[in-house]
């Protein structure tokens, strides 16, 4: 088993350690400064989600894949996002670009494969052939067809950067959105982020999940430490402390410390001292809908993709990163494991509560939602939310 110290310096993790200390110490957390209302509308409302789409989506950047997922020239993997099936190519130059998974000639998909690795992308409606740079190369019986142009009949091409070990992408080929991925994150987060060599890390697993919850929903629950006591008690709940945690805002973005009960070893220490790397985790989360938990062996990475023309589908994409890549069978049945008993949190404890709480929203009179002052990154997200819609061209 390979542990990894926390990725900080020793101010920033006497710092985690002073916050946990006082908390558990004190019964307390990291507060807001008063509870926010919320219309329950923000996870039912059909319009509402279609400019989430078109006008969030359609303009910021989210992770689409691990760099390790497209480790080849020509190595290719198809993602659904909000707006568009994209496919991702690694090309001759190491640089991967994505395409909108759609034949220019009649709009048939063009590679039903999730992943594999081609030359040349044919259609299987007609027989038009794109290279793996988004070029038209031929078009079956071309002298019957008429005229073609194939300077503008290349695929259409979506904004994509490798950052931080991740493939981002901003979700138009509209032509005019530019994408800046240390820009979107703000200096003090993408720091932190670096910090954690997510490029040294493998994917070992990647897996979607489509539900019937709006994206939203998902989102909150992974900023909410609030719920471990009651929904995971027959899991994780014996091994981590409830309704504790450490909440720093980064810009847009933010991230949140919480314990483990082995803490307890070493509470006993001066903070500046604690050796606390193994006792807690580390949650970066990415606006709008990204999560990537840092566990002192393994990384949890969280997508809530919303689903094209609805409300309430979200595909949950979902990937375990290790440090070191999975060759052994010793290996491949202890990461095997770990994946069960992720699956057994998330699956068979969030994704129930939350099938339920989807449900219940709809209700006619459901009235309006509050999140406490103990719930203070759900408020940070969704405070968020409401000032970038109030500016959709500025996400602030």
């Amino acid at each position: 088993m390979v542990y990894t110290d926390l990725p900080y310096d020793e101010e920033t993790k006497a710092g985690f350690a002073r916050a946990m200390f006082d908390h558990l110490d004190n019964g307390t957390t990291d507060m807001a400064p008063e509870i926010l209302e919320v219309d329950p509308r923000v996870y039912t409302d059909p319009e509402l989600a279609a400019r989430e789409r078109r006008e969030l989506f359609g303009y910021v950047p989210i992770i689409a894949a691990h760099s390790t997922e497209l480790p080849g020239n020509n190595d290719f993997a198809t993602v659904q996002l909000p707006n568009n099936e994209v496919v991702l190519v690694r090309q001759a130059d190491g640089r991967v670009r994505g395409f909108v998974n759609t034949c220019r000639h009649r709009g048939a998909q063009l590679v039903p494969e999730e992943k594999g690795s081609k030359r040349i992308f044919s259609c299987r409606y007609h027989g038009w052939a794109y290279g793996s740079d988004g070029r038209l190369r031929s078009i079956a019986d071309e002298h019957t067809f008429g005229t073609v142009d194939r300077s503008c009949m290349s695929l259409l091409e979506v904004p994509v950067e490798e950052r931080h070990g991740f493939v981002w992408v901003i979700d138009s080929a509209a032509g005019d959105r530019e994408i800046d991925i240390a820009e979107w994150l703000g200096r003090e987060f993408d720091e932190s982020l670096a910090a954690m060599e997510m490029d040294k890390y493998h994917c070992h697993i990647a897996q979607n999940f489509d539900v019937d919850i709006n994206w939203k929903v998902l989102m909150d629950a992974f900023l909410d430490g609030y719920h471990i006591t009651s929904t995971h008690a027959g899991t994780v709940a014996p091994y981590f402390y409830n309704n504790a945690q450490a909440w720093e805002p980064m810009g847009r973005h933010g991230r949140m410390v919480t314990a483990r009960k082995s803490i307890d070893s070493v509470r006993d220490v001066k903070p500046e001292d604690a050796p606390i790397d193994r006792h807690i985790t580390v949650a970066h989360f990415l606006m709008p809908n990204m999560s990537v938990l840092r566990q002192p062996d393994h990384l949890e990475v969280l997508n809530f993709v919303p689903a094209p023309g609805t409300a309430v589908g979200t595909r949950m994409q979902m990937r375990l990163l290790t440090r070191e890549p999975v060759v052994t069978d010793e290996q491949k049945a202890r990461w095997d494991k770990n994946w069960k008993i992720l699956m057994a949190v998330l699956r068979d404890e969030d994704l129930v509560v939350n099938v339920g709480l989807q449900k219940s929203v709809a209700n006619t009179d459901v009235g309006p939602l509050y999140f406490g002052r103990n719930e203070i990154a759900n408020q940070h997200f969704h405070q968020w939310m409401g000032r970038a819609f109030a500016d959709p061209r500025k996400w602030g």
